[in-house]
Parts: C-alpha cells; sequence; structure tokens
C-alpha cells in the first residue's frame, strides 16, 4: 500500500513538472522555434504536428492515452537534442529545397537567354508538329468520309442525268484530292461506271470515260500490243516529222490517233502530239500551224532580241507565244481530253528545274495512273492543254522559263529530246499485262557535217544554241532502244540533213527545204515504212477478243451478283 502511495505521488509530481515547463515554453520559447515559427508554411507544418501528433501515428483508436500523452511530452521537451534534432532539420531542409527548386527552375528556363529562345523554339516547332499531324489526321478522316458520300450518292442515283452530275462531283474531288482513288476503287467505283457505260447516252459516257481516265483504269490497247508514237523536239524542224506522219496515214489510209494507243512529244513534238492525238486535226493543217509559228513566233529584231536575251535570257517574245497557244489550244484541262472515245493516251514532256540539283523530268497526262501503280517520271493531269506546251517548249535562250504553281518548267529536250524510253515505262504503268508490239520514234532531222570556220569568238546566241543541240542530243536513246528491243518493235525514222537547219528558222524556202529532205529520205527506206505500216494494221486473232471480253466482264461485275441490274 506504501510502494503503491508512493507512485502515485511520484507520478502526480511529474505531470506537475510537465505542466510547468509547457508554461514556460510558452512564455519564453526557444530559438529554433521562433525562427520556425516566421516561415509560414514551416511553422503550419510543425503546428500541426505537433497539435495533432495521432494524424501521425494513423492509429488514434488504437494506442492508449498514456501512450499518446508521452509522445506530446516528448516533443513538447525543451531538451537541447529535440531542439536541435527538429529545427536543424526543418531550417536545413528549407534552403535545400529552395535550392533545388531554383536549379530546375535554371534548367527549364535553359540557363542563358540564348538556350531559352532555342528551347522555347523546339518547343513551339513540337507543338506545330503535332497540331499539323492533327490537322492531316482529321484532313483524312474528312476526305475519306466525302469520298465515300460521294460514291454512294452515285449508286443510289437512278436518273441518268443526275449522274453525270454525280460522277462530275467525284471527278472534282479526285482531281483536289488523288489519294482518295484508293478508297473510291475500293468502294466498287469502277465496275460501276463500266456497268453505267453501257447507257446510250453519250454525255453520260463522255463522263465516265474522264473519271476511269483519272482512277488509271485503262480499256484494252486497239491492236495486238501497245502501239507507241514518239516525237522528238527540234522547233520548227518538226516539218520533217509531218513527212513521215503523212506516209503513215497515205499506206494505213487511217487517221494518227487510231492507230497508236500512246502519243508522247517533247517541245516541237508535244505540238505535234496534240494537235494530233487531242485535237485530231489533218496534217496540212498541221504544216499549217508550224509554218504561222516561224512567221509569228521566230521573228524578232536583232537588237530587240539580244536587249531581251540580256534582260529575260528569251530572245523571243514569250507573251506572243502563250497567246498564240491560248488562241489555239482553249483553257481545257488535260484530263477533260479522254471524254473523246477516239483519243489515245496523250503526254508533253517538260524539265522540271526547280527540285533538287539536277533537272527532273515532268509529265504533262490526259491520264492518270490506278492506284498502287507509281510511275518513275512526276507529273499531272490537272493542267490546261496550252499550259503544258508551253511549259514542254521553254528553251532556254529562245522563250522564257515557265512558272507553274510552285515549279519553274524549261523545255523537255534538256533531259529527254527522245521520249521513247519514257513512253515505254508510261505505257508498262497502264497496261503492265500487255505486250508491246511496236514503237515508232521521229527525230526532227540531224546534221553529221564536219564544217570548218576559222572564227576565233561566237556570240552569246551561239553558244546557247551549242549548248542545247549538245543537250537535246537524240541518238543514245535511239542506240539503246535498237539493240534491247525485238527485231520489227522498234522503228527510228530521223533523216540525215545536208544542211543544219537551226530550231527558230522561219525562211519558207528553209521550211521547203526540210519538206523535201523528209521525203527524200522517205523513199530511200520504202521497204522500212512498208514493214511497218504492216505491222500497224494488225488486227487482232479471235483468242485476244475473247480475252478482252471476259477481262472488261471481270471488270464489270468485281464484287457484285453477274445479274445485278442497273
Amino acid at each position: 500500500m506504501t510502494e503503491r502511495n508512493e507512485s502515485n505521488r511520484v507520478q502526480k509530481d511529474t505531470e506537475v513538472k510537465v505542466a510547468k515547463d509547457e508554461a514556460g515554453i510558452r512564455q519564453n520559447p526557444p530559438k529554433e522555434v521562433v525562427q520556425l515559427k516566421e516561415k509560414d508554411t514551416d511553422s503550419q507544418f510543425l503546428s500541426a504536428t505537433v497539435a495533432h501528433p495521432e494524424e501521425l501515428s494513423g492509429t488514434s483508436g488504437v494506442l492508449p492515452v498514456s501512450v499518446k500523452q508521452s509522445f506530446a511530452n516528448f516533443l513538447a521537451r525543451p531538451t537541447d537534442s529535440v531542439q536541435a534534432l527538429v529545427g536543424g532539420y526543418i531550417v536545413g531542409l528549407v534552403p535545400k529545397l529552395k535550392a533545388d527548386s531554383k536549379h530546375h527552375s535554371e534548367e527549364f528556363q535553359g540557363g542563358s537567354p540564348a538556350e531559352e529562345a532555342h528551347r522555347k523554339e523546339k518547343q513551339d516547332e513540337e507543338k506545330r508538329r503535332i497540331s499539323l499531324q492533327r490537322e492531316k489526321i482529321i484532313e483524312r478522316v474528312s476526305i475519306d468520309n466525302r469520298t465515300r458520300a460521294l460514291v454512294q450518292a452515285l449508286r443510289r442515283t437512278t436518273d441518268h442525268r443526275l449522274c453525270i452530275t454525280r460522277i462530275e462531283e467525284i471527278t472534282f474531288h479526285l482531281l483536289a484530292f488523288p489519294e482518295a482513288k484508293a478508297l473510291a476503287v475500293k468502294e466498287k467505283l469502277v465496275p460501276y461506271l463500266l456497268r453505267l457505260r453501257q447507257v446510250k447516252d453519250e454525255a453520260l459516257q463522255a463522263t465516265i470515260r474522264e473519271n476511269l481516265a483519272l482512277i488509271g483504269y485503262t480499256d484494252p490497247v486497239k491492236g495486238r500490243g501497245i502501239r507507241i508514237l514518239t516525237i522528238d523536239g527540234g522547233g520548227i524542224r518538226g516539218v520533217v516529222a509531218l513527212q513521215t506522219l503523212r506516209k503513215i496515214v497515205e499506206l494505213t489510209q487511217q487517221p494518227i490517233h487510231q492507230l497508236f494507243d500512246y502519243i508522247c512529244g517533247v517541245s516541237t513534238g508535244a505540238i505535234l502530239a496534240f494537235m494530233l492525238g487531242i485535237f485530231h486535226l489533218h496534217l496540212d493543217e498541221c504544216e499549217e500551224l508550224y509554218r504561222k509559228l516561224g512567221t509569228d513566233v521566230f521573228t524578232q529584231n536583232l537588237i530587240v532580241g539580244t536587249v531581251k536575251m540580256g534582260w529575260s535570257h528569251a530572245f523571243y517574245n514569250s507573251e506572243t507565244w502563250e497567246r498564240i497557244l491560248k488562241d489555239r489550244m482553249g483553257s481545257d484541262l488535260m484530263i477533260e481530253t479522254a471524254r473523246n472515245p477516239k483519243s489515245p493516251k496523250v503526254a508533253a514532256v517538260s524539265s522540271l528545274v526547280n527540285r533538287g540539283v539536277t533537272p527532273k523530268a515532268f509529265v504533262f497526262r490526259n491520264y492518270g495512273h490506278f492506284p498502287g501503280v507509281t510511275s518513275h517520271y512526276l507529273g499531272g493531269c490537272h493542267h490546261k492543254i496550252w499550259q503544258a506546251i508551253r511549259a514542254s517548249s521553254a528553251a532556254p535562250g529562245y522563250f522564257a522559263e515557265y512558272v507553274l504553281g510552285n515549279d519553274l518548267h524549261q523545255d523537255g529536250g534538256l533531259l529527254l529530246n527522245n521520249p521513247s524510253a519514257l513512253a515505254m515505262h508510261e505505257c508498262k504503268c497502264l497496261w503492265p499485262d500487255t505486250p508491246l508490239q511496236c514503237i515508232v520514234s521521229l527525230g526532227t532531222g540531224r546534221y553529221e557535217g564536219d564544217v570548218r570556220s576559222n572564227l576565233t569568238s561566237t556570240s552569246l546566241r551561239s553558244k546557247l544554241s551549242a549548248v542545247i543541240s549538245s543537250a537535246t542530243d537524240t541518238e543514245e536513246v535511239h542506240i539503246m532502244l535498237d539493240g534491247f528491243l525485238p527485231p520489227d518493235t522498234y522503228f527510228r525514222i530521223n533523216p540525215v540533213m545536208r544542211e543544219n537547219i537551226p530550231l527558230d528558222e522561219n525562211r519558207n524556202e528553209k521550211l521547203d527545204f526540210l519538206q523535201l529532205e523528209g521525203i527524200q529520205y522517205l523513199e530511200r527506206n520504202e521497204e522500212k515504212m512498208k514493214k511497218l505500216v504492216k505491222i500497224l494494221t494488225q488486227e487482232k486473232t479471235t483468242l485476244q477478243k475473247i480475252n478482252d471480253w471476259i477481262k472488261l466482264k471481270s471488270d464489270m461485275y468485281e464484287g457484285f451478283p453477274f445479274t445485278s441490274k442497273l
């Protein structure tokens, strides 16, 4: 009993002493605690910890009251060890946190204005990239939805007049977004158009032909294989090629556009290709146009031409040339020429000089390539006919280079004055499973004389002419094709001239001389011409006609029941 009373007395004395100590601390707090209270964040943290020690334990309902009270008393004791522990840790931690925060802030800001600007530029660039990528995704989805909607709207249309409008809408859409062609094909647009083409309505059929040509669908070739006509560049010397074409028409009794599946030209050859393949002009009209070209375009005062050469690098008036082309060719797009059922595939070649270090060939087409088929050559079918000829004939020194959109075009002869190899490549893209029957390559005459001169210098125009003549040489392509193609497949007709006639000759007597040179060459090569005509006039075999019919039916009802009705 005495021991119990003694224990109670000791505990009571201890509690009284603790109470006095707490009162003393409140009246005279230690220096470390005063410093801590001056910092709002730290004092709040400390007061919260001291005021609610049970929140730190997480077991306020489990610990005995005496333990909680002892824990509070321990934190409140004014001993040097406790104050040093709490004060040293908190007070030392705050500067460290501030230092770390400052370090991270400097690191984020780049440490210097230049680095900060660079980092901000990179962040802006990344934001732009992400935004652009997002816009592309949204645009891609919008284009796909628009493509499906247009095709489905056409499929639901029963009125033939309204079908024309629907097909034209699809054509405009595919011209604006060529990448949508793959989805249009996937949506079975081609089979539906082929079945719809059977309707006896010429306006509807013309609209369908344009759309199919844009997509890249091709009908079977005219003969036993692909028949190609290519015409070199050569300025006014295109009169020589005209004589060969006259001979072919005379022997076959058929117009040029019905004899060939593909016609391709460069510069003056492009003019001939378009006049024959697109406009179906008579050869007399073509020759008249050539002579008019000499009198209206290749006529220039020497002084004025020299000044223009130094100013715009063009001896002749490019505006006059453009005006003649617009008047003669109109404002139709290349793809619109596919509306005519008798028109073959036609192309003109120019040289792009602002895409990379070296020039690149550009093909102006009246057709597109089927989705999944990629041509080696750049090109398009959405330009106007006169623009194609203007770009293809922009010979340096003669006419100013031609700006079309973001591209700068010069004469296609600078790269491919003999476009035979390009034409073969394009035809294999169009008819990959069809063999080559023949390729007729027309030159504009070549001069091989050995003329010696005592001249010690030449004019700027003469220097330019020499460079162009060297760049536009056509014989290398001829030698390659002649060696690789099978016999009786490749026919090169390029007379050797007795006189070197310049590209811009405009005297009638010289034009008559060119005409005579072409006629005499054909007379000397009469057997060659007969062999060519025999190949051009070969009809398809019965087996080929059956295969063509089967392929057409297969294309018409691909993915549809064979008994499907319009």
